[in-house]
């Protein structure tokens, strides 16, 4: 743990009252002498931090920016997030990811950015990401599954999306097959998984997810929406940055390890399953009833005539309950 991610993680720790001097030199094993300086650091990037000289120091407010070090002082996991870059401005998180596991980079690596000028959704569309005003972020994983269940950490990423949305905002997140989480039938985040396999291995996935957090009403698509406009106040996207990642590494090892039981929470958020829809694969066009998902993570198509389709991915209009 680098130093900036100790301070802050101590500061968290303490929920806004006093820290020590010796406390944060213990923390950052140094020695206490070196503590101011990497307090103005910090305080150089926007951080408020009071002092006293009997108390020591104690943070009153965080920046609106995402720093690695932060996110990281946030974060509870085993496999999500042992590095985290952020940049200020990149044409697509996940062509950075790509290219850092060509390189090697570690199952976990996850790679924000503060603006996109080419983030993209399913089938190549355009993402919006508005300067400091969502999550836009890629996630390397090196999954020990086949290909064929790939569609497992897309389920996962939906869960872990709404459970953190649920838990920071307190509203009522649910997912759309099969990559949308929405509030009150709106989108507010996307999830887009891109496999690199050969034959039967997956040599590497790259999550990509964007979360709208306080994004105004100009500055999205018709079908979406935010955080912020759905509760009506702005929303500290570290935490929830840091909360989404927890979640998801949760998620992604009950995916790897037990995927029934992300499955089935799923399955209790979803808005698609138990309805007649319509799926919609280039020029093939599929109408059925959404029964299931299977062990694999595609969504099980009852058509009309009682054949079972199983379906990876399209895109899907609600005909009826």
């Amino acid at each position: 743990m680098n130093t900036g991610t100790a301070i802050l993680e101590t500061f968290y720790q303490a929920a806004g009252q006093f820290v020590s001097g010796d406390q944060l030199a213990s923390a950052l094993k140094r020695p206490a002498g070196a503590i101011a300086g990497e307090i103005n650091e910090l305080r150089q990037l926007g951080y408020k931090i009071e002092s006293h000289p009997h108390f020591g120091y104690r943070l009153l407010e965080s920046p609106d920016r995402l720093t690695g070090d932060d996110i990281r002082a946030q974060l509870k996991s085993e496999i999500i997030g042992p590095e985290i870059l952020v940049f200020d401005e990149t044409a697509s998180t996940n062509d950075i990811t790509q290219h850092l596991a060509r390189n090697g980079a570690r199952e976990g690596l996850v790679v924000f950015a503060e603006s996109q000028t080419r983030g993209r959704g399913r089938h190549g569309r355009v993402w919006a990401s508005p300067r400091g005003k969502g999550l836009w972020f890629s996630v390397l994983l090196r999954p020990a599954f086949p290909p064929r269940a790939a569609q497992r950490i897309t389920v996962a990423a939906a869960v872990a999306v709404a459970r953190a949305v649920r838990r920071v905002t307190g509203e009522d997140a649910r997912i759309k097959w099969p990559n949308d989480v929405t509030m009150r039938d709106q989108k507010i985040a996307g999830i887009l998984t891109e496999l690199h396999a050969e034959a039967d291995e997956i040599l590497f996935a790259i999550l990509g997810v964007g979360i709208d957090v306080n994004c105004t009403r100009e500055e999205l698509p018709d079908i979406a929406t935010s955080l912020q406009i759905e509760t009506g106040k702005p929303h500290d996207r570290t935490a929830l940055a840091a909360a989404v990642l927890s979640e998801l590494d949760d998620c992604y090892q009950a995916a790897l390890t037990e995927f029934e039981r992300v499955s089935d929470e799923w399955a209790g958020l979803c808005t698609t399953l138990g309805r007649q829809i319509v799926v919609t694969m280039g020029s093939r066009r599929i109408e059925g009833h959404a029964q299931a998902l299977d062990g694999d993570g595609a969504l099980l198509l009852r058509r009309d005539n009682g054949q079972i389709e199983r379906i990876l991915a399209g895109d899907v209009t609600v005909e009826r309950a």
